[in-house]
């Protein structure tokens, strides 16, 4: 007894455990964890140092070129991929690590350790850092803004800590940040004049403060009873007593207070960064979840979390979601949800109208326990639903019928040959247990090798392989021990049975179909050259279309209802002037119906959000909105429209409209990066590079990753300094202290610190004359004199950044692409006239952006591919054990590479990754007609046919259910193509027209390949010796 018959004979254990595995698939598909993309590790992370006073040759010198150099030499780096932005006074490396890296974590803590060496050993002092930043690839999963233009920072704080303790209290809440927030600092500002006047100088103001404000040990005085403690009375307390603090005397012997000759104002401190939320005062919290909790669960506890704290706050504080990743997650997944059930209904629809109502019922009815057995087995194995999840359960959808089908359909065969309902039964599976199991292998031998892909790519797509095996070993499982089941209760008689057939019959849409199709084969037997020579013919179209019909974009837009708008100001431009150019952007934004909410970042970017986006350093001459719309087709007409307009309202800005991309992250889809030693040749060839790309049609936005140079005055000092006894050091804290301020103590409310800060007063350094007319007093002399006695002041123009990758110069020419051009056209048209640059000796130009990108990637699959088409020949040879009938199931898998093309072009679809995918997926589904046909040759061949009869009644016998699992796995990915997604509508109109096509060929080609090919020798073990040898026409 096998396991067929054993399910049989046992069907009630047979159903009660299908019945449980039935609610546990339920259940899975209610609780299971869901995101909007799978979980991709982020192998990103800043090393930052600061190096304040130094320009950015002497950043590059001192401190980026003994980073990089130390940072390479630990095998975890990724060279090739980690780059450095060097500027005045500072540089960030970002580091890339390298595919092994499977716990990021450990390094950049080990690396953080061990750069603490380096700065002591290596880098010259007054270097701030290294810093690592690894913190830089989270994700958040909520960014809240609480906004009002009415309230004051200190109490936004004290709104935003009520808010974060509240959140604190749900489980799955992880990190909590708060972003924007401005400190409090008490000002002390004067003049040069009125200090030389009382004769007073600033670091006499700044000791003094600091002796006085400080508490230290006074010991103990021993009475007759006890050892009492002495304490001196300590920190400031109020302003009053900054004023009143004594700093000199005059002349005439009168106490000097520092209130005389200083102004002393409580205020916030110069921001480094603003942030508004729709247009108010802000700050933001973010909120991260612990990893495997259900995102949309997690997204209704701080939802009723916010509703309570809001009660809260007066009327004029509000609390707006800008980022509410949770929502995005349950709108995305429940769309995939009812794509998918869309085409669990189609493909029903497609069995029963294309089958008789009871063969169609049985195979309808396996769909639903094996969808039910694939969710309780992705559950069970860790398979969270997200995009990918669900795309490859559509996909799969319409092949998991067709074990039932054919199963079904071979148990009618088998009643209509007068076989009895049992054996008919437990033979209409065991018999076909070897070719089902191997077209079941064989497809997900097609598509498992994606596995071996590596990066942030193979993690995105990792779970589609393992979906689509879980669901066709579900599929198979459920075919082999229900629909055996299922058609010996609900399938009484064959389609045949002499009573049925006693009245006129109908002729049905499979009976036109057999009849035509008879006739074709009839004439492709005839002409068997034409028919091999035809079908190689499709081939070359197909590559034909590849190369000009079908255009290429490596990864699409995201399909989010977001996008960003960013700002570039010219390098050195100051905060104030960078926000008054993103507002006029934020006017167009704000005053759009289209638009729900925005946030405004001035001097910074938003943190990541979508696992895609990378923030930007923050700098003086950046700024960002981020834009929340209606829907996702509203974002792609909106960040047109506002394209057009930005440009012009900021002609001294780079404006630019971004939407979030899916795959690798990119500065610019196109990028030409020119690599050299020297700075000036660098600017030199990329202003020929500039002006090739700009001349060509559909660039935009045309820039180099150097920057503007900009403006800066050189303090040089004379010898006069010297014999004065100052020093570089001792003027260069004097100058910082005056014109950019500097806390020199602390005053103390409670537990509330607050910076005391002394400068100049604002109109005495706000030009070049009043930097020349600062009065500074000698460390050794204590004498005062004007800066302009002791230095010159000469200008010079900076290089505004100088970019390093894989530790080497690189000046990259970036390039965004105008509305309708795709990157690949872009590169195709500027390289020809790039490729013919004659450049120095030691210098060279490689292509960026996406083109790397696709490289890079596009080479992995390659190789997926042929692992695929090796593990599918092997298949195919174990199961027939020849290799012409193996060689002839395999052809048609470059015959099916017209109708895969041939989707894209009429649905206007891209090629791109997930088209790539399609095709090494399709490999696997297409070689199951071929196997049907070939084994069904075998067979009749072992009833006695010989050769060229049993190639042709293989065919004409294995049409309809060939017809009906292409047509099934056709009809499931429909709603994917219809959706329109840019991401999976190319892999859908892969599969579609790919199988549709390949069904076509198959089943013309192979009976003519197997008897042209197939001799009587090679089928000694099955035919006669007396069979006649078959005669070939020509």
């Amino acid at each position: 007894m096998n396991f067929v018959q054993a399910s049989l004979k046992y069907r009630q254990v047979t159903l009660s455990v299908l019945l449980l595995v039935f609610a546990m698939g339920v259940y899975s598909l209610l609780t299971m964890p869901r995101r909007e993309d799978p979980k991709i590790t982020v192998r990103q992370g800043l090393v930052l140092a600061f190096y304040p006073g130094a320009n950015s040759a002497q950043v590059e010198d001192q401190v980026t070129k003994k980073l990089e150099q130390y940072l390479f030499q630990f095998e975890e780096v990724r060279k090739d991929k980690t780059y450095s932005t060097t500027r005045d006074g500072a540089v960030v490396v970002n580091v890339e690590l390298g595919e092994k890296v499977k716990n990021p974590d450990v390094f950049w803590s080990k690396l953080r350790h061990q750069l603490l060496v380096v700065k002591s050993l290596e880098l010259p002092q007054g270097v701030r850092g290294p810093i690592v930043n690894s913190d830089f690839g989270d994700t958040e999963a909520l960014v809240i803004g609480i906004e009002s233009d009415q309230a004051s920072f200190a109490q936004l704080k004290q709104y935003a800590q009520k808010l974060e303790d509240n959140l604190r209290t749900i489980p799955a809440v992880s990190k909590i940040k708060r972003v924007g927030d401005q400190q409090e600092q008490i000002v002390v500002s004067s003049n040069s004049e009125k200090l030389a006047q009382y004769d007073v100088d600033m670091q006499q103001v700044v000791k003094l403060l600091q002796s006085q404000n400080s508490i230290g040990a006074t010991g103990a005085i021993d009475t007759e009873t006890q050892k009492a403690p002495l304490y001196t009375s300590g920190y400031f307390t109020k302003e009053n007593e900054i004023a009143n603090q004594i700093v000199g005397a005059s002349k005439s012997g009168a106490l000097v207070r520092l209130g005389d000759i200083a102004t002393i104002q409580r205020d916030y401190a110069e921001p480094t960064s603003k942030i508004t939320v729709n247009g108010h005062k802000s700050l933001i919290l973010t909120v991260q979840m612990h990893e495997g909790n259900n995102i949309v669960d997690f997204g209704k506890a701080v939802d009723k979390k916010i509703a309570e704290t809001t009660k809260l706050f007066p009327a004029n504080v509000k609390l707006t979601t800008i980022v509410n990743q949770p929502q995005v997650v349950n709108n995305n997944v429940s769309h995939f949800i009812d794509e998918f059930f869309l085409a669990i209904f189609s493909v029903v629809v497609v069995v029963v109208l294309l089958l008789p109502f009871r063969i169609a019922s049985v195979a309808a009815m396996a769909i639903p326990v094996t969808v039910a057995v694939t969710f309780a087995l992705m559950h069970a194995f860790g398979i969270e639903l997200h995009q990918v999840s669900l795309a490859a359960l559509i996909v799969v959808l319409g092949m998991v019928v067709d074990d039932a089908i054919v199963i079904a359909d071979n148990y009618v065969e088998l009643l209509d040959a007068g076989v009895d309902r049992w054996t008919a039964a437990w033979r209409s599976a065991s018999d076909l247990v070897v070719p089902v199991l191997a077209a079941t292998v064989t497809i997900i031998a097609s598509f498992m090798p994606m596995i071996l892909l590596t990066g942030s790519v193979g993690e995105f797509i990792n779970a589609l392989p393992w979906t689509v095996a879980i669901a066709l070993a579900s599929s198979f499982i459920v075919a082999m021990v229900l629909t055996p089941l299922l058609c010996y209760v609900f399938i009484k008689k064959g389609l045949h049975d002499p009573s049925a057939e006693a009245g006129p019959k109908k002729t049905s849409l499979l009976d036109r179909m057999q009849n035509g199709y008879n006739a074709a084969l009839d004439w492709a037997i005839r002409h068997p050259k034409l028919t091999i020579g035809l079908s190689l013919i499709t081939i070359v179209f197909a590559g034909l279309l590849y190369t000009g019909g079908v255009r290429q974009k490596f990864f699409p837009a995201a399909e989010r209802n977001q996008f960003v708008v960013e700002l570039w100001m010219p390098t050195s431009t100051s905060l104030d002037k960078t926000e008054a150019a993103i507002k006029k952007v934020e006017k167009l934004v704000q005053q759009d119906k289209r638009v729900t909410s925005f946030a405004t970042f001035v001097g910074t970017s938003a943190p990541r959000f979508y696992y895609n986006f990378s923030p930007e350093v923050p700098v003086s001459n950046y700024a960002q909105i981020l834009v929340n719309t209606t829907d996702e087709h509203t974002t792609e007409t909106l960040s047109e429209e506002l394209q057009e307009k930005v440009g012009s309202i900021i002609p001294e800005g780079r404006p630019q409209i971004k939407l979030l991309q899916q795959g690798q992250p990119l500065k610019a889809p196109v990028e030409v990066r020119i690599i050299g030693d020297d700075i000036n040749r660098l600017k030199s060839i990329g202003q020929e590079v500039e002006s090739i790309v700009k001349k060509a049609p559909g660039s935009a936005l045309v820039r180099n990753d150097f920057q503007e140079d900009y403006y800066g005055i050189s303090i040089q000092l004379k010898d006069e300094a010297n014999r004065l006894g100052f020093t570089t050091s001792s003027i260069s804290q004097m100058i910082y202290t005056g014109f950019s301020g500097a806390p020199i103590t602390t005053l103390y409310e409670g537990n509330n610190a607050i910076d005391v800060v002394f400068r100049l007063d604002k109109q005495n350094r706000e030009t070049t004359d009043d930097l020349g007319n600062t009065y500074l007093s000698s460390p050794i002399t204590d004498g005062r004199v004007p800066l302009r006695q002791i230095a010159d002041l000469v200008p010079k123009w900076q290089t505004g950044r100088i970019m390093h990758r894989n530790g080497v110069r690189t000046l990259t020419v970036q390039s965004e692409t105008s509305h309708g051009v795709l990157p690949a056209e872009l590169l195709k048209a500027i390289r020809p006239a790039i490729d013919t640059l004659q450049l120095p000796a030691g210098y060279r130009i490689e292509y960026g952006g996406e083109f790397a990108n696709k490289q890079e990637t596009f080479s992995q699959m390659i190789t997926v591919l042929v692992i695929s088409l090796v593990l599918i020949f092997f298949i195919l040879l174990f199961q027939f054990r020849n290799l012409k009938e193996a060689a002839i199931v395999m052809l048609t898998i470059p015959l099916s590479l017209f109708g895969a093309l041939f989707g894209l072009y009429i649905t206007g679809n891209n090629f791109g990754f997930t088209a790539f995918v399609g095709l090494v997926s399709l490999s696997g589904i297409v070689v199951r007609n071929a196997i049907i046909l070939v084994d069904h040759t075998n067979e009749l061949m072992h009833h006695g046919m010989d050769i060229r009869t049993a190639a042709i009644e293989s065919g004409k016998r294995r049409l309809r259910p060939i017809f009906l699992t292409a047509s099934a796995a056709a009809i499931g990915v429909l709603p994917m193509i219809l959706s329109g997604s840019p991401m999976w509508s190319p892999l859908a109109s892969v599969i579609a027209v790919g199988v549709l096509w390949s069904m076509v060929m198959a089943l013309l080609t192979v009976p003519v390949l197997y008897i042209s090919w197939i001799r009587p020798a090679d089928k000694k073990d099955i035919l006669a010796v007396q069979n006649q040898p078959v005669s070939h026409e020509a």
